[in-house]
């Protein structure tokens, strides 16, 4: 992790942050002070690099990453939380996790792309689940693209028990469900890992498309940040990305 990285206000209280600077093997490191290692699972995915020189990292299905339980505890959010991660996905016919430490209806939380035909809700949304044992609570925006690069994730308030999602450094009218209660704590048997591009029991909603590293890699913050933060996130970044 660098002294600069450190430094940048943004990243206050950060436990996540995927360069995917190795540029090959089967792990990949998190600058973050956890400094999680990840394994690269299934075909695996293959690295590559925008024209920018951003590194990033193809996903088909089937591809992910995984941490642990053990080595993510720290990310077993029960209070505020914020996710993004900047993608390009290819939709198909089921959810796409982005990346999640959940058991559906159990514990813990989930971010995840879907491009729903109906009922509605319809379109391409973004969503967010957090887990209450023998429940969930969702919530979903829509207005996420694929085959483009954006700037997409949540951010979670406990105090209010409301998430709201952003595209590109902007918020979208977020659409709530039962609210957003608090996760329930991942803790004990069946141990919940750190997943990217694929949900609990790397088996289902398998991400498509690519996801990018570098200082635009997918992060998570154990706190609420502001619109102003997204906003300076997303000017600060989009430059890597050609059009963007």
């Amino acid at each position: 992790m660098s002294l600069a990285f450190d430094k940048l206000a943004l990243n206050h209280q950060s436990l996540l942050a995927l360069p995917f600077e190795e540029g090959a093997r089967l792990v990949t490191h998190d600058n973050a002070k956890p400094h999680h290692t990840l394994v690269l699972s299934g075909t695996p995915p293959t690295w590559n690099s925008l024209p920018s020189g951003l590194p990033y990292i193809h996903f088909v299905v089937g591809d992910y990453l995984q941490c642990p339980a053990i080595d993510s505890v720290d990310l077993d959010f029960t209070g505020d939380f914020s996710l993004a991660a900047w993608v390009s996905p290819i939709y198909g016919a089921q959810p796409m996790v982005i990346m999640c430490r959940n058991g559906t209806d159990v514990c813990g939380w989930c971010m995840f792309l879907y491009d729903n035909t109906g009922p509605p809700p319809l379109g391409q949304l973004l969503s967010l689940r957090t887990n209450q044992v023998g429940s969930h609570c969702e919530c979903w925006a829509t207005g996420y693209t694929g085959g483009v690069w954006q700037l997409a994730g949540y951010t979670r308030n406990s105090a209010g028990a409301s998430a709201i999602a952003y595209r590109n450094g902007a918020a979208l009218a977020t659409h709530l469900t039962g609210g957003m209660l608090n996760p329930v704590a991942c803790a004990g048997a069946p141990a919940k890992k750190l997943l990217v591009g694929i949900q609990d029991g790397e088996g289902s909603s398998q991400y498509g498309g690519d996801i990018a590293g570098g200082p635009c890699g997918p992060r998570a913050w154990e706190r609420e940040l502001s619109a102003n933060e997204w906003k300076e996130m997303f000017e600060r970044e989009r430059h890597w990305f050609l059009g963007v």
